[in-house]
């Protein structure tokens, strides 16, 4: 699972916007598993990975909801201080640069999931051992 392929949404930065981007998914069968956002003045930024990207990417397209995708490296750590801090260092003494990262774990979970982005995800991997 290290490379996933992550789709980015472009939505207005008003009430309602999520939710309609949210049950657009769903009332299409597509399970969301992993989301951030981040905003701007006008628009913000949702990135997600997501079980059937092919058909996220149809259905925001005939939802006329502006996209991208990249490719992401997913990185599972134990859930515990320093974890993704070692991960940091290894991709930084192989002179990887992270460019945007987020990372979740459930309440009792014993490990958290890292979405990171880097310039050449499968170098990352690579240098990381996951390949």
């Amino acid at each position: 699972m290290p490379l996933m392929r992550q789709i980015s949404v472009f939505l207005e930065n008003v009430p309602g916007r999520l939710a309609t981007l949210c049950n657009t998914l769903e009332n299409n069968g597509i399970n969301l598993r992993a989301m951030s956002t981040s905003e701007g003045s006008d628009y913000g930024v949702v990135r997600m990975l997501v079980d059937d990207v092919d058909a996220a990417e149809t259905v925001l397209r005939d939802a006329n909801l502006p996209f991208s995708s990249v490719d992401v490296l997913t990185i599972e750590v134990s859930d515990q201080p320093g974890a993704l801090g070692k991960v940091a260092v290894q991709l930084a003494e192989a002179g990887i640069n992270v460019e945007y990262a987020y990372a979740a774990a459930g309440s009792g979970n014993s490990r958290a999931l890292c979405v990171v982005k880097v310039a050449d995800p499968a170098e990352a991997e690579s240098q990381l051992g996951l390949a």
